[in-house]
C-alpha cells in the first residue's frame, strides 16, 4: 500500500510540473519572443530601455553607476600606461637616432682624414722615388719645405712608409728641431731606427 501511494503522489506531481510547463511557462515563453520580436521590428531597442528602466531602481542604478564607473576607470588607467609606454619608447627612438648620427658623424671624419694622409703619401712617394735621371734639386728642395710646415704627427705616420734611404735623406735636409719633433711622434721602435741610420749618414 505504501509503494502505491508513494508512486501515486510522484504521478501527481509530475502531472502538476506537466500542467506548469504546457499551461503556464511555455506560453508566456511563447508571448515573450513574440513581444520581443514585436518591439525589435518596431525599431525599438528593448535591451536599452531595460537599462533605463532599471536604471531608475535605486539600487540597479548604484550598480549600474558603479559597474560604469569601474570599467570607465579602468579604462583611463590602461589609456595613462599606454601613453607612458608611447613617450617611453620615443624618447629611446630619439636616444638611438641622436647616436647613429654621432656615429656617422665620426666615420665621414675619419674617412677624410684617411683619404688626406693617403694623398699626402702618394704625393710623398711620387717625389722620392722620382728616377736619378730625372732628379733636380727643386723638388727635393718642395719636399724638404713641405715637411718643414707639416705637423710633426703627420710627418712621423708618414716616414714610416717610405724606404729607410728616402726616410734618411729626408730627415738629414730637416732642421734639427723639427726631427726631433718628428721623432719625438714615432713610437720607439721606428725613432731608434732613424737615430741610427741618420748617426751612420752623418759619420759617412
Amino acid at each position: 500500500m505504501e509503494q502505491f501511494e508513494k508512486k501515486e503522489e510522484e504521478t501527481k506531481k509530475a502531472s502538476k510540473l506537466q500542467w506548469f510547463l504546457f499551461v503556464v511557462f511555455i506560453p508566456l515563453l511563447f508571448t515573450i519572443s513574440v513581444v520581443l520580436l514585436i518591439l525589435t521590428f518596431s525599431g525599438i531597442n528593448v535591451f536599452e530601455q531595460g537599462k533605463k528602466y532599471a536604471s531608475q531602481l535605486p539600487f540597479v542604478s548604484q550598480w549600474i553607476e558603479g559597474t560604469e564607473a569601474n570599467e570607465k576607470k579602468k579604462l583611463e588607467e590602461q589609456i595613462v600606461e599606454l601613453k607612458a609606454t608611447i613617450v617611453e619608447k620615443e624618447k629611446e627612438l630619439t636616444k638611438t637616432k641622436d647616436t647613429i648620427k654621432e656615429k656617422e658623424a665620426e666615420i665621414d671624419a675619419l674617412q677624410q682624414e684617411i683619404a688626406r694622409l693617403q694623398a699626402e703619401k702618394e704625393q710623398v712617394q711620387e717625389t722620392t722615388t722620382t728616377p736619378p735621371a730625372e732628379q733636380t734639386s727643386e723638388p727635393r728642395v718642395d719636399v724638404v719645405k713641405m715637411y718643414e710646415t707639416m705637423s710633426a704627427r703627420k710627418a712621423a705616420e708618414i716616414i714610416p712608409q717610405m724606404s729607410d734611404q728616402e726616410a734618411v735623406n729626408l730627415l738629414s735636409k730637416l732642421k734639427a728641431d723639427k726631427v726631433a719633433a718628428i721623432l719625438e711622434k714615432m713610437d720607439a721602435q721606428n725613432a731608434a731606427k732613424y737615430t741610427s741610420l741618420l748617426a751612420k749618414k752623418a759619420n759617412n
